[in-house]
């Protein structure tokens, strides 16, 4: 029995410190990227690479869900526009991100692309529901 405990005691140790070990990496890599001049980096290389990523922050009261998903998911496969709402914690770099990559679409697709993808899928999505 006591050899059993002590192997339960020494293998629970070596979990301790290994997660100590990661969690120290991880949170180093962290530190590093939540730069603006990272934040906009990453959004233009995002935007060259097609990737486009228009986040929100904060609390979002939605109050038709189904609309909205509806209208995330047309934006997504009619432009190639990833939106979400993220988190209410912003950083350096998700504040660059964010106007860096807004300011990046708006010029692509025009400057009324977001009424304009909300108005043709609400009138589509409605349509759909008659």
């Amino acid at each position: 029995m006591r050899k059993i405990i002590y192997i339960l005691f020494l293998l629970s140790i070596s979990f301790v410190f290994s997660q100590n070990e990661n969690f120290n990496k991880s949170d180093s890599i962290v530190w590093r990227k939540v730069t603006c001049e990272n934040g906009t980096e990453q959004a233009k290389n995002d935007f060259k690479n097609g990737i486009y990523n228009c986040f929100s922050y904060g609390l979002i009261f939605e109050s038709n869900p189904e609309l909205s998903l509806y209208i995330k998911n047309y934006i997504k496969n009619k432009y190639g526009i990833n939106t979400k709402n993220v988190s209410c914690v912003i950083t350096e770099f998700s504040q660059c991100y964010s106007k860096t990559m807004n300011d990046l679409v708006l010029y692509k697709f025009g400057k009324d692309i977001f009424k304009k993808y909300k108005k043709e899928a609400e009138d589509l999505y409605y349509k759909d529901k008659k």
